[in-house]
């Protein structure tokens, strides 16, 4: 049979393994349990079993609840489990105390815990984890202690977790550990798109995801909002805010009514990045892909909260690290801000939405639920009268609402607004909250203005801006994704008949970086499979050459159809010039095709990047090994930080030099002489590595105008692609 015969166009599959190492959770300081694979009988003997079942009645009385309230997932057990009184003891040759301690709730989608008491020595360390060990979190160390004293986990999927304590024979004092909360997940925290029961399962389909309304990644407020879970049950949206000092003091707004089961802020999570890593058709539809949950804060203090008024502000004992990315969100005090307006949001939990409304904001008065203790108070809040495109729903509570100048101007209470009758959402006037009360606890003005400076609208601020971390792809937006069915010949970037053994993901353009970590996406699994990959990093101009890190053994284990999966190196590597990122599959004693990844697939106008090795020929491009009509790129992306981009990756003959020149008189724009060679589409990027637009152009010509969109003066990079190559050219904007 042709070899090619099989292949289906558009964004293919390629088997790959379980990250393990995807933490679903705060940040954390490495290492692994001394007993991940072992549950002996006398911990199953004093495992603790709790039982909970949401009834269909349950379930659907969910359904009738209206905005102006939390979205619960999850019902919480109170308990009192520590190590005096629960689980199991182990010494260690070297003198290590290892307690464990079996927690199981049959039927949870995912279990997280509160611990009411958390604090540990130096040295102690803390691991929650599955009984498959196909999830874990950790390590919990002392840096994770709190002032409140309290730690809330991020969940863990499935419905037994262990929970592991290792602590070191000389310390200064014992860990001091209670779990005061067990909380069972009954609608599937990483999985709500899985579900179809009811509103739960998915957002409205009138809700467009960011990566779309935002493909090259301009709109820095999207990186503002995060996912909320509150108290272990509740979902809602909350906003990285920035204050007159601009010094990245971790606060966070949302709304009253989000914070009813954590009053104090303490068991709060934020999570950050939830969404759609990039705009893309799978399968012919708009089926959406999910963000990893792999980054996120905890434990915060709550600074502001008035439940009249549905405000609140936190300040969370964590900052966000760099290679989050986080941005803190500017504000007005305009009485009359601007249009249009955005909110972005997360509703039902999903991954980042965001609505539009091209009308004016009207003073309102909201109603609060009828159960509500709260009187209403007279034209405190925004009302969006009717979305020119998208709503909100559940779990969008909290949300902010920007104006035409990207600065918040409120907050979502609640309203009437879904899909099918996006009229009357109600969001909180940021400006009359600023300062209506006096007490300290009851406005923003405190907070958000320490040195009382009076400033009337503040902008964003990007912490890390001097050296930001990048997320650098080689998948284009737009491109399709669909799962093959491939019976015979098997999958492009895996097991087939051409039996190839390695894959690799080519990045050029750069002349030196700093890898932190990997992303992936996943379009297929198979639960259970004992095979192992090994991932790594080469150095190399046309092919991986030289390697500089390895990862050995990495299990696959269970996985999330179109979740994307985030490994970090185990440390970071330096890169200078073009560098390979793939992974050799290891098939000994284990089933075959027991993973795959969507691999970008088009048409020969753009540039090949994934590569293929085989014993007998060495590495090959994919479109030489496959079809040569065809380019190819791996669904995987890389995180670097002390990125610095070159000013060309490949070089031409003197005949094909690509020309920049300006014309006279004009200003906001440059021209390109192709001589003769096609031209796909240019990229503008700061030195940031910030995509700040993409101009098709599929065109060769002369004078080729590309626009420079009122881009700030300074320098940035110019990528051209063109029918099989790329340059990056360096143009200064005066």
């Amino acid at each position: 049979m042709d070899q090619k015969g099989n292949i289906k166009w558009g964004l293919w599959l390629f088997l790959l393994f379980n990250l393990a190492f995807d933490l679903q959770g705060q940040v954390s300081y490495g290492g692994s349990p001394i007993y991940k694979y072992e549950l002996s009988p006398d911990l199953e003997s004093c495992a603790k079993e709790l039982h909970f079942a949401a009834s269909q009645q349950q379930l659907k009385s969910l359904e009738q609840y209206s905005k102006g309230q939390a979205l619960t997932f999850a019902h919480q057990y109170t308990v009192n489990y520590t190590p005096d009184n629960s689980g199991t003891w182990t010494t260690l040759e070297d003198g290590t105390k290892v307690w464990r301690l079996l927690i199981s709730s049959p039927g949870a989608f995912t279990i997280n815990l509160i611990f009411d008491r958390y604090r540990l020595p130096e040295g102690g360390k803390l691991f929650i984890y599955n009984t498959d060990y196909s999830d874990m979190i950790g390590a919990f160390t002392s840096e994770n202690n709190m002032t409140s004293g309290v730690l809330p986990t991020a969940p863990v999927r499935g419905d037994e977790v262990v929970v592991e304590y290792q602590e070191p024979k000389d310390v200064p004092f014992h860990g001091e550990l209670l779990i005061g909360a067990v909380n069972h997940d009954f609608l599937g925290f990483y999985d709500l798109g899985s579900l179809k029961y009811g509103i739960f399962g998915e957002s409205g389909s009138c809700n467009e995801d960011i990566s779309c309304y935002d493909a090259d990644n301009q709109l820095d407020i999207r990186r503002s909002v995060v996912r909320m879970l509150v108290g272990g049950v509740d979902y809602c949206t909350g906003t990285m805010i920035n204050n007159t000092n601009n010094d990245g003091t971790p606060y966070m707004i949302t709304a009253a009514h989000c914070m009813k089961e954590d009053a104090a802020g303490s068991t709060t999570l934020l999570f950050f990045n939830y969404e759609s890593p990039h705009c893309a058709v799978i399968d012919g539809s708009n089926l959406q892909t999910l963000g990893t949950s792999s980054q996120s804060i905890t434990g915060g203090e709550t600074k502001v909260l008035v439940d009249s008024l549905d405000i609140a502000l936190l300040k969370m004992e964590e900052r966000p690290p760099a290679y989050y990315r986080p941005y803190y969100a500017g504000w007005t005090l305009s009485s009359s801000p601007s249009a249009p307006f955005v909110s972005i949001h997360h509703p039902q939990g999903d991954v980042k939405k965001i609505s539009t409304f091209s009308g004016e904001l009207e003073a309102s008065t909201y109603n609060f639920l009828s159960n509500s203790p709260y009187a209403q108070v007279d034209n405190f809040h925004w009302r969006v009268s009717e979305w020119t495109t998208g709503a909100t729903e559940r779990g969008s509570s909290g949300c902010p609402i920007f104006d035409a100048n990207n600065l918040l101007v409120g907050t979502l209470s609640g309203g009437q607004a879904y899909c099918g009758n996006p009229i009357n959402d109600y969001f909180t006037q940021f400006y009359k909250a600023w300062d209506k009360n006096t007490e300290e606890n009851a406005h923003f003005k405190s907070w958000l203005d320490p040195q009382n400076l009076g400033a009337q609208s503040l902008e964003g601020l990007d912490p890390y801006a001097d050296n930001p971390f990048v997320r650098i792809s080689n998948v284009e937006t737009g491109d399709d994704a669909i799962d093959s069915d491939v019976t015979v010949d098997g999958y492009l970037a895996g097991h087939n008949v051409m039996q190839a053994t390695m894959f690799a993901e080519k990045f050029t353009g750069i002349k030196s970086a700093i890898i932190k970590g990997i992303y992936m996406m996943p379009c297929d699994y198979k639960y259970g499979s004992g095979q192992t990959v090994d991932v790594m990093v080469w150095q190399g101009s046309e092919s991986p050459q030289t390697l500089l890190s390895k990862k050995e053994d990495i299990s696959i284990g269970s996985l999330t159809k179109n979740k994307e999966v985030y490994l970090e190196l185990d440390d970071p590597v330096e890169v200078t010039g073009s560098f390979f990122v793939g992974y050799e599959i290891n098939y000994e004693g284990s089933p075959i095709d027991s993973f795959a990844l969507y691999v970008s697939v088009a048409d020969s106008k753009v540039n090949n990047t994934m590569w293929v090795y085989h014993s007998s020929t060495g590495w090959e491009k994919a479109a030489d090994v496959y079809d040569n009509s065809m380019h190819y790129s791996l669904w995987l992306d890389v995180l670097a930080e002390s990125v610095v981009y070159g000013d060309t990756q490949v070089v031409l003959s003197e005949e094909k030099e690509l020309v920049l020149y300006h014309l006279p008189g004009v200003k906001d724009a440059i021209y390109l002489n192709s001589n003769q060679q096609f031209v796909d589409h240019v990229q503008v990027i700061d030195m940031g590595g910030r995509v700040l637009f993409t101009q098709p152009i599929n065109k060769s010509g002369e004078e080729i105008e590309v626009t420079l969109n009122d881009i700030p003066a300074g320098v940035y990079i110019l990528k051209i692609q063109l029918e099989d190559a790329w340059l990056n050219k360096k143009i200064l904007v005066e």
